[in-house]
């Protein structure tokens, strides 16, 4: 199973001028409808306006909050976005299928990552739903520009 990382065209400068509210990023499960844009601007684009979102059974309508998050230098252009992994019981039914992810800042509701799982997921009740992160992260931001002087 191959899962991709992508990010939106705009994530990059939405970090850069500060105005991502790493206390408010939510992680939202998306059925097998849902597939990657770079152009998308708002979570709704991506979730069809919540028509795509897979939740119930223990997740939370909107995504599950993301926890311990920070961005740490990887090298002098990288910087890294890491979380605690996301892991829901699923309890009064299944949770999914989910065949994708979608990371936001529900402050702003501007996506910033899409992660498709390649296939489709499900808990069944009594079991958990883990989303377990990279060692190296979520995604890493790169800049390639040159200084001037």
């Amino acid at each position: 199973m191959a899962i991709t990382v992508s990010v939106y065209n705009h994530t990059t400068a939405l970090f850069l001028d500060q105005s991502v509210d790493l206390n408010s990023l939510k992680l939202m499960l998306l059925d097998d409808s849902a597939s990657f844009d770079a152009t998308d601007a708002h979570v709704d684009d991506v979730s069809d306006s919540g028509g795509f979102e897979v939740d119930g059974g223990g997740w939370t309508t909107g995504g599950e909050t993301l926890t311990s998050v920070g961005v740490t230098t990887v090298t002098t252009n990288d910087a890294m976005l890491d979380a605690d992994d996301v892991d829901v019981t699923a309890t009064g039914g299944d949770i999914g299928p989910a065949d994708a992810a979608v990371i936001y800042d529900a402050t702003s509701g501007k996506p910033l990552a899409y992660i498709d799982f390649d296939s489709s997921i499900t808990a069944v009740e009594g079991t958990n739903f883990l989303v377990a992160w990279h060692d190296d992260g979520i995604f890493t931001l790169s800049y390639g520009g040159e200084e001037t002087t």
